[in-house]
């Protein structure tokens, strides 16, 4: 176990509570919102069309980000002495031509791909078998029931029964990404509610929040969150009270019954034979991280760097041409990273430690750019003081828009590594615009889990201290209306200079934050 160094707060009581370092004031002042909405204009315009990780609008905003760290002279550190830093992912897509046949009574019918079921994630397989209903994720059969599964297409109701009457969104999302494996299954069919947030039509519509319309990704070398080892889709009620009506008994009734306290019976078709076939496209491209750095002034110091992050992709398009141009997600934190660049470009002074400014590709879809940078660090990682992460800072909340509370960012993580960090935070808070910061979200037992969420955290995980800056979640989340309109510019601008102050302080201290000791 690494031993805890109490450092007492003499250090923190030699910087002005009151005022901001005068040789930082240039590049402090520099930052407007005007500069932000211009940036911001560009990377929400038409043409970027929701900068979907691989797609020609994301390519379109690497060129221009690495096009404004160019204007502002800063050092190419990418590959071959660009400013990108590539690597590959390999997409999958369901072909249209997957189909299910459910053969009853000797007639058979097709089912088809997006009408009639959807799916997060699949596999290229044919499966066939007769059919079961066994209530929810969570419901426990017996060891006789559970032997008679083997080689069946399997029914159940999303999520734990627990969560059955939860009408939240956070419930929904989380039902509907449920899992259940009875061994030898076929496959596994997922039922939607008939009504509330977690119905079969608002299925379709998390499929396309999550730019799943183009295809799951996997970062080449590195992990998916969503898994395609096994046959899971998520289908209509009304397909599924297809198949009932021989039984003499309704969905509806089946769900009731697998809702009580005693042990759910299953019930199986013997006489209902369902056929799935799984067709899936694979494609291999490249992207790329955005990366860019400030030399530092002291010729010791600047080999090692306070690391300015956000991610530039977003959900891209549906296949109707709807555009998700993600203003605040995360739009606004890149914006941010550039303005920040060009702020600490303007001021005559330089920090002592260098900067890097690096805009990642595939969060979305896993974090995939943090994980691909913290994974081929251009800077190493125990050389990195800290990672200061911004993804969507440009909005409110549902609960600060109801009190017009415009004075105020959740902060996440900022003590979890370092207590060093989250006291230079607070200082520099207080010497700039004194933003109430929300600890909320940085509880260890959050329900939402914002921590492990966005790119911050694979720094995390490599022991570098972090803060993640985030204004928490809105109705247009993951939305086509995240949009332009809608951004606090100046409230942004007040957040930039208190980040831009913090990194200023990090970039000035004469030694690496002290850590907290690790548990073993």
């Amino acid at each position: 176990m690494r031993r805890l160094f109490l450092l007492p707060l003499l250090f923190f009581a030699m910087v002005s509570a009151q005022t901001i370092d005068p040789a930082s004031k240039i590049g402090y002042q520099s930052i407007n919102a005007a500069n932000l909405k211009a940036y911001l204009t560009v990377l929400t315009s038409d043409s970027l069309e929701g900068r979907e990780t691989s797609f020609p609008g994301q390519r379109k905003a690497a060129n221009y980000i690495a096009g404004v760290f160019k204007n502002l002279k800063l050092d190419a550190i990418g590959d071959n002495g660009t400013y990108f830093q590539h690597f590959n992912v390999e997409v999958t897509r369901v072909n249209p031509k997957t189909n299910i046949v459910i053969e009853q009574d000797g007639k058979k019918k097709n089912y088809t791909w997006k009408t009639d079921f959807i799916a997060e994630a699949a596999k290229d397989t044919i499966v066939s078998g007769p059919s079961a209903f066994v209530g929810f994720t969570d419901t426990e059969l017996d060891s006789a029931s559970t032997s008679k599964l083997d080689g069946r297409v399997v029914f159940v109701f999303i999520g734990k029964k627990s969560f059955a009457n939860d009408t939240s969104k956070a419930a929904a999302m989380r039902r509907f990404f449920s899992v259940r494996r009875d061994p030898g299954a076929a496959a596994v069919l997922m039922i939607p509610d008939y009504d509330g947030p977690a119905t079969f039509e608002n299925a379709k519509k998390m499929i396309s929040s999550f730019g799943l319309d183009n295809g799951t990704m996997k970062m080449i070398g590195g992990t998916s969150r969503f898994k395609s080892n096994y046959v899971r889709l998520i289908v209509s009620p009304e397909m599924v009270e297809g198949i009932l009506k021989s039984t003499g008994r309704t969905l509806k009734q089946i769900r009731e019954d697998a809702l009580q306290d005693r042990p759910f019976k299953p019930l199986f078709l013997d006489n209902v034979k369902i056929s799935i076939e799984s067709i899936v496209d694979q494609e291999t491209k490249q992207t790329e991280n955005v990366v860019g750095l400030l030399q530092g002034s002291d010729p010791v110091l600047k080999t090692q760097v306070v690391a300015f992050t956000a991610h530039y992709d977003h959900l891209g398009k549906t296949n109707d041409g709807v555009i998700f141009r993600g203003a605040d997600d995360d739009g606004s934190g890149t914006a941010a990273v550039l303005e920040l660049a060009s702020a600490f470009v303007k001021n005559p002074k330089k920090p002592k430690r260098s900067l890097l400014f690096l805009t990642v590709v595939g969060e979305e879809k896993g974090l995939f750019g943090s994980q691909f940078y913290t994974s081929n660090p251009i800077i190493p990682l125990d050389q990195t003081i800290s990672d200061l992460n911004m993804d969507m800072i440009g909005r409110l909340d549902t609960i600060n828009e109801a009190k017009k509370d415009t004075n105020n960012i959740y902060v996440i993580g900022s003590n979890r590594i370092s207590n060093e960090l989250d006291s230079l935070l607070l200082l520099s808070n207080k010497e700039t615009n004194n933003i109430v910061l929300d600890y909320k979200y940085n509880d260890e037992h959050d329900p939402e889990r914002l921590y492990y969420r966005s790119d911050h955290y694979n720094f995390a995980k490599s022991d570098v201290p972090v803060i993640f800056f985030n204004d928490g979640n809105h109705k247009d989340y993951h939305r086509p209306t995240d949009t332009i309109d809608k951004i606090l510019f100046e409230r942004m601008a007040k957040i930039g200079q208190l980040i831009y102050n913090l990194g200023w302080k990090l970039g000035n201290i004469d030694r690496m934050l002290v850590k907290k000791a690790k548990q073993e």
